[in-house]
């Protein structure tokens, strides 16, 4: 609407500025006209006063031409200003007959002039009444009959231009004002219903807007404004529901952690109560380590000192008698030499102080060397060893004289506990990766409660004390400790009276 008010006072202002150009030219050619007819007035008074009067200064008659033709020249050269700036053929051809007028009212002008110069000649050669004569005849009829009616015709449409162009002026500046009027008012009305529909249009976005930052503020983040568009605020309304569905996003994400974090923090109060039981347990059982571990000590040390003593009383004892005394306290010693390399071995590995000599073996040969020794310990106890045909070469890596004390404590566990005169039966199988040995005894079953802390360190069961058989506890710790840094693991299964002990180990290649 801008434009179109544009273009058309534009449209106005042009032809008006048009029709003031024309009118200023018009102007300006009347008043050369008049200029013109004042000039040929005085050129005219001056011929008569040089002709009748006898004067004879020429300054005034010089002046009335240069003024005439001054005139004259002017009023061409306006004219065809006009014409340059006439678009319309019909206002062309009309300043151009103009045109065409001045060229005749200068040639007439140059015919009286001549005429004129041949009068004054006439009259400076003394014949001054046959130039009256001509003057009356032929200039002053020429100028009264076609000159003067050339110019008059040239005032008079010069006028009737002025007027027209004056009142086609007034009728576009009239025009103008009631266009301008009217768009004015167009202008409001649209302008107002505009304003209105655009406050309206504003108002639902911003009320959605609104609501979505109260509800999104209130904690509401799955709340979505659902508006559509291709304006600014469905921008701004999807950037509010993508910043709610990061928030969302990221509550979640925070609920997770924190549910993640309790879980935690359960599972690790969890364990710290299991680590805290195992610890209570553990130094209840270490008391009650220490409890036996004084109770056996103090039991070979009083029948070392009584032995001792009854040897040092008894001055008529004979040497059998003295060796008796000596062979049984070196083997209260021993027993105690054993013990107290237990504990240091355990102590050493708390502190991996403990280093194996790794080499590739055939864990046939470290058997064999274990069977061997344990025969003695079956042979004393009245119990059987039962042999099953080695399996093919078992190539494991291993420490030779640990895996030798591993399997020698699963023996003597198994001969210790046995029933007397029952056979302890022994295999060793190499299948697939791993090489399986296994040694069972019948004899009293452990209680499946105490399944799990048969390897912990200090831990006897029940069934140790019941079948009266001595001990530290310290044994089956030590072979699972031996085992696990070889890699392997060991396990024991107690049931139907019979109680079987297994240790696996990787085979190599």
């Amino acid at each position: 609407m801008l434009l179109s008010v544009a273009a058309v006072t534009w449209h106005y202002v042009d032809r008006i500025d048009y029709y003031f150009d024309r009118n200023r030219l018009a102007g300006s050619q009347l008043d050369s006209v008049i200029r013109m007819s004042a000039a040929m007035n005085r050129y005219s008074e001056n011929v008569a006063e040089l002709l009748l009067l006898g004067r004879t200064e020429l300054a005034d008659f010089d002046e009335a031409r240069d003024s005439l033709d001054s005139s004259l020249d002017r009023l061409e050269m306006l004219i065809r200003d006009e014409m340059s700036i006439i678009a319309i053929p019909e206002d062309r051809e009309s300043e151009r007959v103009e045109l065409e007028r001045v060229a005749l009212m200068r040639s007439l002008y140059e015919d009286i002039d001549l005429r004129t110069q041949r009068l004054l000649m006439l009259r400076d050669q003394g014949r001054l009444d046959e130039a009256i004569q001509i003057f009356r005849e032929e200039i002053e009829d020429s100028l009264d009959t076609t000159l003067e009616v050339h110019i008059s015709a040239a005032i008079a449409d010069e006028e009737n231009e002025l007027r027209l162009y004056q009142s086609r002026t007034k009728r576009l500046e009239s025009e103008l004002e009631w266009i301008i009027s009217i768009v004015t008012a167009a202008a409001f009305v649209i302008s107002a219903v505009g304003a209105l529909l655009l406050a309206r249009s504003l108002t639902r976005p911003i009320a959605a807007l609104e609501s979505a930052t109260r509800e999104i503020a209130d904690g509401n983040l799955a709340y979505r404004l659902d508006y559509r568009g291709r304006d600014e605020f469905a921008s701004l309304a999807a950037q509010v529901d993508n910043a709610a569905a990061r928030l969302e996003a990221q509550r979640a994400s925070l609920l997770d952690i924190q549910v993640g974090l309790e879980n935690e923090v359960s599972r690790r109060t969890a364990q710290l109560e299991d680590a805290n039981a195992r610890l209570r347990k553990l130094d209840h059982m270490r008391m009650l380590f220490l409890a036996d571990i004084g109770h056996e000590l103090r039991t070979p040390l009083t029948v070392l000192r009584g032995e001792a003593e009854i040897a040092l009383r008894g001055g008529s004892r004979t040497v059998e008698e003295h060796r008796d005394t000596l062979e049984r306290i070196v083997q209260l010693c021993q027993q105690m030499t054993r013990l107290v390399e237990d504990l240091l071995f355990l102590a050493r590995a708390e502190v991996d102080a403990i280093r194996f000599d790794m080499q590739r073996l055939d864990l046939r040969d470290v058997v064999e060397i274990a069977l061997f020794d344990a025969a003695v310990l079956a042979e004393e106890s009245g119990v059987l060893i039962e042999r099953s045909p080695l399996a093919d070469p078992c190539p494991v890596e291993g420490d030779a004289g640990r895996l030798s004390q591993a399997v020698l404590i699963a023996l003597d566990n198994a001969i210790k506990y046995a029933d007397r005169g029952a056979a302890v039966k022994v295999s060793l199988t190499c299948t697939g990766e791993t090489a399986t040995f296994a040694v069972a005894n019948p004899g009293p079953e452990i209680p499946a409660a105490e399944l799990p802390y048969i390897f912990s360190r200090f831990y006897r069961a029940r069934q140790t004390t019941a079948s009266g058989q001595s001990g530290s506890g310290l044994g089956l710790s030590i072979a699972k400790w031996i085992v696990e840094g070889h890699r392997g693991r060991i396990e024991l299964s107690s049931a139907d009276h019979l109680t079987e002990l297994r240790i696996h180990l990787p085979l190599l290649p």
